[in-house]
């Protein structure tokens, strides 16, 4: 075996050696512990593990699929575990509208309860109360009811309840039956007419000629003992009133009168009159004549929308009660009829939805085309007194705009399937169908919408030709699940 050129000597070390190995050695332990240290100075401090707080979620229908933040979390009811903060849960279950509901989780927990709607809702036709009479107005009162206005030959007028939840069980509000325009007040408990001057002392509510109406007079609907009153008249003149609606707060009414100059036009006033003190201030003089029964209020019921027409249009308008008149937009040219309700619809924050003609010039009389329905379609004004500007293309023309900010609108159909749709506005004005109104389909623009948001309820009314002219037809709508 070769030899190393080193020769290895084994033996004990010397002190001095010793010394050296061990001063090595805790110097370099001292740099370790030192590099451990500032990489631990260095390093972020541990992320706490977040707390969870109990969110209750139920619906009406139980039974819903619920997501928290896109991630499915059973079945309703439920109780699920979320960190406090803002949430989003959706709802989601076979013959109901997909609901999406914002949310902020305090640390003690929340509970969420949804009362979804339902896609195909119940539809029921609404009758006169008398055989023989017309149905020419419905409107929801502030309790369960319906309101009801019939006409019977000759032209007598009388008020009705409808109770849907007593198996739509009718009764008279009070036994007034004037010629001219009746309106029940929205808690039921007052009936506001028409009479002409100077009526018959024993029989003010009787039914009365209804040519020249000048006089308003109010009738208690629960006492049947307190005679009623005037509590406004027109001045002697040229001046006949025409119609008359209740605010919200009970208290107001916007007053329609045509005025028959001996020179000039023939115009419509309206004016605001509060009962309390009788004051009637003129607000507005217009070339039109509006359309009765189309009036829907602002939220705040200070504002009222209507339908106006000519022989040559049908547009929708706003009228403050501060006199602020707006001409929105144009609703049918040519002879073509406005809906029965005015298609506005107001957001919580102030924004406005109104439906329209997507094309406000007059067509063309070598282009109008009188068997092609014309394009409606909503606008957007956000504020209420912007520029409305097209939103959803041609979704429908009533539009709907929830308490919790859900927009909506009713529309017709595409294609030749019957009913009306209604169909919900994404944030970018995209219209996606939601559900399907089992009714006759009316025309481009025959049909209204009054809506009951804290009942789920919807009143829709259609048009359609008859031998006097147009007439109307009343569908409830119910979109609760109090039945089946």
């Amino acid at each position: 075996m070769p030899l190393l050129p080193i020769t290895i000597t084994f033996g004990r070390p010397s002190r001095p050696e010793l010394l050296l190995v061990v001063g090595a050695l805790l110097l370099l332990g001292s740099a370790c512990g030192w590099l451990l240290w500032a990489a631990r100075l260095a390093a972020p401090p541990p992320t706490p593990v977040a707390s969870t707080v109990p969110l209750t979620i139920s619906s009406t229908p139980s039974g819903a699929t619920v997501l928290v933040d896109d991630q499915p979390r059973g079945l309703t009811p439920a109780t699920v575990d979320v960190v406090p903060g803002p949430h989003v849960a959706t709802f989601q279950t076979p013959d109901a509208i997909a609901e999406t509901r914002p949310l902020d989780v305090g640390a003690d927990g929340a509970h969420l309860d949804v009362s979804l709607w339902r896609a195909h809702p119940i539809v029921q036709y609404l009758k006169p109360a008398l055989p023989g009479g017309t149905l020419i107005d419905a409107r929801f009162l502030d309790d369960d009811r319906l309101g009801l206005v019939l006409e019977l030959p000759g032209g007598e007028h009388q008020a009705w309840s409808l109770d849907p939840e007593r198996r739509f069980t009718t009764q008279r509000l009070d036994d007034v039956a004037p010629r001219g325009a009746v309106a029940i007040s929205p808690d039921g408990q007052q009936l506001a007419y028409l009479l002409p001057h100077e009526p018959s002392a024993d029989t003010p509510g009787g039914a009365l000629d209804h040519d020249h109406a000048a006089t308003v007079w109010l009738a208690p609907t629960a006492d049947a003992s307190e005679p009623p009153r005037q509590v406004w008249s027109l001045p002697q003149g040229d001046e006949e009133l025409t119609d008359l609606a209740w605010a919200p707060d009970g208290q107001h009414m916007l007053l329609v009168g045509r005025q028959h100059p001996d020179l000039g036009s023939e115009r419509t006033s309206l004016r605001w009159l509060n009962t309390a003190t009788a004051d009637a201030p003129l607000l507005a003089l217009l070339p039109s004549e509006v359309a009765p029964g189309s009036y829907a209020w602002s939220l705040d019921g200070h504002t009222v929308a209507f339908v106006v027409h000519t022989a040559q249009l049908a547009a929708v308008c706003l009228l403050s009660e501060t006199g602020t008149f707006r001409y929105l937009g144009d609703l049918g040219h040519d002879g073509l009829a406005g809906p029965p309700v005015a298609p506005v619809a107001w957001a919580p924050d102030g924004g406005l939805l109104y439906g329209a003609l997507l094309r406000q010039a007059p067509a063309s009389t070598t282009s109008a085309n009188p068997f092609v329905r014309p394009a409606v379609g909503l606008y957007l004004a956000d504020p209420a007194d912007a520029l409305g500007h097209p939103l959803g293309g041609e979704a429908g023309l009533a539009p709907l705009w929830r308490p919790d900010g859900a927009r909506f609108v009713v529309g017709l159909p595409s294609g030749q399937d019957g009913g009306l749709r209604l169909r919900a506005l994404d944030s970018d004005g995209q219209a996606r169908e939601v559900a399907t109104l089992d009714l006759p389909a009316p025309g481009a623009t025959g049909y209204g919408v009054r809506w009951d948001f804290a009942r789920q309820r919807a009143l829709v009314i259609t048009t359609h030709a008859a031998g006097q002219g147009p007439a109307r037809d009343f569908w409830l709508l119910d979109f609760g699940w109090g039945q089946a």
